[in-house]
């Protein structure tokens, strides 16, 4: 039980793993069909590095990068590749044998044939023009490719096959391209003209002529006479002493009557 749950967790592993790795192919591919106009079938340029290591790897060249890129392959390589690869003897006998199968692009090298980096290089020259991609194992050769834009480039790690994201070189040139291009049709443009001309005759038959404003009604409201203020002034209650009583009732006279009986 627990050799078959250690195999289940490395097929996952695995799984996840691969899948990963086809999402990055799509998206770069996608790149550059966007920017660099790709389009499949995709060409494929291999050298003889790249054979010995699928070789090594068990890799069938054809199959698992038409599977890996998504779509049918073209794989070519030329006669400066085939060339090198022969020269170095029974060491890369295997992968001479492999690489005499694919098509060969001519490179222009046959009478004075190069080493398969200088060919590649000047195959793809300034643009790629014939959208290659780069199948090798030469780390020189990558790093000198990476400087020139709008190239793929893919290689073996072990057995496993993976696509380089894009350069620096290729990024900043589809940055480029794309803020100088125009993005509208003709047909498009010509819609939006006619837009607005209907819109600019809409606004001019609503627009209203401003009419002069009359004065304010609460600046106009009469001023209250002083007469009509004195009017309606409150009248003054009489005084009252401490006791409550008036002084009315403090001044009144006392009887004749009370005055006798006191004498």
């Amino acid at each position: 039980s627990g050799i078959n749950a250690e195999y289940e967790a490395v097929v996952s592993t695995q799984s996840t793993g691969k899948v990963k790795r086809l999402k990055h192919s799509k998206r770069v591919l996608s790149f550059y069909e966007k920017n660099f106009q790709f389009r499949k079938p995709y060409n494929v340029l291999v050298d003889g590095t790249f054979c010995q290591a699928a070789l090594k790897g068990k890799v069938d060249i054809l199959v698992q990068v038409g599977k890996y890129l998504g779509g049918e392959i073209h794989v070519a390589t030329t006669h400066c590749a085939l060339r090198e690869c022969f020269q170095l003897g029974p060491v890369l006998s295997g992968a001479h044998k492999i690489l005499k199968k694919f098509k060969r692009h001519k490179c222009g090298h046959e009478n004075a044939a190069l080493d398969a980096a200088a060919c590649f290089t000047a195959m793809v020259g300034a643009g790629n023009p014939e959208h290659y991609i780069i199948a090798t194992q030469d780390s020189e050769l990558r790093k000198q490719l990476r400087d020139i834009p709008g190239i793929p480039i893919m290689y073996l790690s072990a057995c496993t096959l993976f696509l380089e994201s894009p350069s620096y070189k290729s990024r900043d040139q589809a940055e480029e391209s794309f803020l100088k291009q125009d993005l509208l049709t003709d047909y498009e443009k010509e819609t939006i003209k006619k837009m607005k001309g209907n819109q600019e005759e809409k606004t001019a038959f609503n627009r209203k002529r401003k009419r002069p404003k009359g004065p304010n009604p609460l600046s106009c409201k009469k001023k209250k006479s002083e007469e009509g203020a004195k009017k309606k002034k409150k009248k003054k209650k009489p005084t009252e002493s401490c006791s409550g009583a008036t002084n009315e009732a403090l001044v009144k006279p006392v009887d004749s009557v009370q005055i006798d009986a006191v004498k």
